[in-house]
């Protein structure tokens, strides 16, 4: 009996060879995505078939990984597409209300300076107004040669010099107001 356990342990582990032969002659078919057949053909142990099995397997494992390296690379390369016309198009942005702003305070300054010239030019009409009713009431007042004459010699030309002065003044506001 002794002898008998060695002969069983002396039963040879077949050699690896070259498993192309072998999967050609098994005639299985392939499954789409997969090189190698599962391979349980004939005179080929187990370990070879496992072998085989697993080779097939990380070949798969490392197109797939290749086509998803392949989708991340587009992926990146739209989105910093996309990063940059977002970058162009806040630049384009910040450009348009940076000019707005500066249009908005050329507005606010010609409206403060119209403004201002507004009100001269309603001081300078209540002023003269006053100065209308002051002339029509001594015109009023007036019902003699003496009192034309007063009005002539004291009114009148004092009258005359301050209007030309504030005529002089509501013309260089208009001047302001149309820009010249």
């Amino acid at each position: 009996m002794l002898l008998l356990e060695t002969e069983e342990v002396q039963i040879a582990i077949p050699i690896m060879k070259p498993t192309l032969e072998k999967v050609q002659l098994a005639g299985q078919a392939l499954p789409p995505g997969f090189p190698t057949p599962f391979l349980f053909a004939d005179g080929l142990s187990s370990v070879e078939t496992l072998l085989t099995n697993i080779q097939g397997l990380l070949k798969v494992a490392v197109d797939n990984a290749r086509v998803q390296e392949k989708q991340i690379q587009q992926e990146k390369k739209e989105l910093k597409m996309e990063l940059c016309r977002e970058r162009e198009l806040r630049e384009s942005l910040e450009r348009q209300l940076t000019a707005e702003l500066q249009s908005r305070a050329t507005i606010q300054k010609r409206l403060k300076k119209e403004k201002k010239a507004k009100r001269k030019l309603q001081e300078a009409l209540e002023f003269e107004s006053k100065r209308r009713e002051q002339v029509e009431q001594a015109l009023k007042q007036a019902t003699s040669g003496d009192g034309l004459r007063m009005l002539n010699d004291a009114g009148i030309p004092e009258m005359e010099v301050e209007h030309n002065g504030t005529q002089h003044d509501s013309a260089a506001m208009q001047g302001t107001l149309w820009g010249t």
